[in-house]
């Protein structure tokens, strides 16, 4: 059996776990410089805030209603890791799928499943604080849809158990899903299956696999397989390969000044090699990109430009060296940018890699340097060590003027308790 765990309206509940004030109210969190509402409260989508939406369209009779937050990922990334840890201790094996969604296989654990997924759902609600939903089922793909079920339930613990395939309520429900809402199933692939008269989740269930696999590919087949409830495919099975890595960002304000564009560049790429090594991956090619304001007028720098590297290297010190030589050949004098961006080309497992000759240093050096920089950022914070002084005050940092403390993972921004 497996199981889908999803936390809540995450960013929300994050919010609202150190400001017991928001709730009941309308809240959302907005993206990077405080752009669209990337995060909703039940409250924010009764009032018809659709998700994207630009902040600065939401009306301000509306606006008046509700809280808006800057995006804190490094709170959100926190609170992920607690809940997973929690989880961690309780089951065999724990897959992470996204910030705020994990499956947990059971095989092994025998015992009451909805005491089990009941006790689960509680024990993160008062370890973390978190409200979670959870879906059992026999496959991975049936366990994701019984934790949609699960969101659905109005008391808690919002726990949602189909034991077998042949479960009445499971046969009901497949019967009157539609084939896009299946995990695995995009909307072009939607559209080709409702041609075929493949419109529900049943439909693909009962079509026959060797046509689906003929017809369409493997992975498709294989959802149908789960539908049934024979376990055939791991969350990896439905992510594709990574071809590139980009870190880009609006600034706060627009930037001329070619020291803080590469201060701004050097925080990007930083970002970008951490990207590459937790993927273990390592990189071919680095392009840069510059930006003007699409609302000035004057010409606009749309056009990135890239270099390919001697050797593949997920070293950070040089992609941020050939990034460097890039930005010095597209800065203009008089240009006012508005964003930046880094990206990192043809990708290749470090596994399939093969020392170069062109490497002046010890074989492993490198990549037990860039070790040691994971390590240190990750336990003392990415601004321990940087590549250059990079202030936290810079004007090419993003508007975060709504953003709560970093209550979990910095010192100087602990919640103040008083008594009495």
């Amino acid at each position: 059996m497996y199981v889908l765990i999803d936390c809540n309206n995450f960013f929300v509940s994050c919010e609202r776990l150190f400001d017991p004030a928001l709730e009941g109210v309308p809240v959302g969190v907005l993206s990077n410089n405080d752009g669209c509402v990337i995060a909703r409260s039940e409250e924010l989508k009764a009032l018809g805030v659709a998700m994207g939406m630009p902040a600065h369209k939401i009306p301000v009779a509306q606006r008046q209603k509700l809280v808006l937050k800057s995006s804190n990922y490094a709170l959100y990334g926190d609170l992920s890791g607690r809940v997973q840890r929690v989880l961690a201790q309780r089951v065999p094996a724990l897959e992470p799928y996204s910030i705020d969604e994990c499956f947990l296989d059971l095989r092994g654990m025998n015992g009451d499943l909805e005491k089990l997924g009941c006790d689960l759902v509680r024990r993160v609600e008062r370890e973390v604080g978190l409200p979670v939903s959870l879906g059992i089922a026999p496959t991975r793909t049936l366990a994701k849809l019984a934790n949609h079920q699960a969101k659905r339930m109005p008391s808690r613990p919002q726990v949602c158990i189909w034991p077998d395939a042949a479960d009445s309520a499971l046969d009901q429900h497949l019967r009157q899903l539609p084939v896009k809402e299946v995990w695995g199933i995009g909307a072009r692939l939607a559209l080709q299956l409702s041609d075929l008269k493949i419109d529900t989740a049943a439909d693909l269930r009962d079509a026959p696999e060797s046509w689906l696999r003929k017809r369409f590919s493997v992975v498709v087949a294989r959802t149908a397989r789960e539908l049934k409830g024979t376990a055939c495919m791991e969350a990896q099975d439905l992510e594709s390969p990574r071809r590139s890595i980009l870190c880009s960002r609006s600034f706060g304000r627009l930037l001329n000044d070619p020291e803080q564009l590469g201060e701004a560049l050097r925080h990007h790429c930083q970002r970008a090699g951490e990207k590459l090594r937790r993927d273990d991956m390592l990189a071919g090619a680095v392009g840069v990109f510059l930006r003007t304001s699409q609302h000035n007028p004057g010409p606009q720098q749309q056009h990135p430009l890239w270099t390919t590297l001697p050797f593949p290297s997920a070293d950070t010190v040089r992609l941020n060296r050939q990034a460097q030589l890039l930005l010095q050949r597209l800065w203009r004098p008089g240009y006012a940018y508005q964003k930046m961006g880094v990206m990192l080309g043809e990708l290749s497992p470090r596994r399939h890699s093969q020392p170069s000759l062109l490497d002046g240093c010890e074989p492993g050096r490198q990549e037990a340097l860039m070790q040691a920089w994971d390590a240190i950022r990750q336990r003392y914070g990415r601004e321990a060590l940087t590549l250059g002084v990079q202030q936290r005050q810079s004007a090419w940092r993003m508007n975060s003027r709504h953003r709560s403390a970093s209550y979990t993972t910095r010192w100087d921004e602990l919640p103040n308790v008083r008594s009495g």
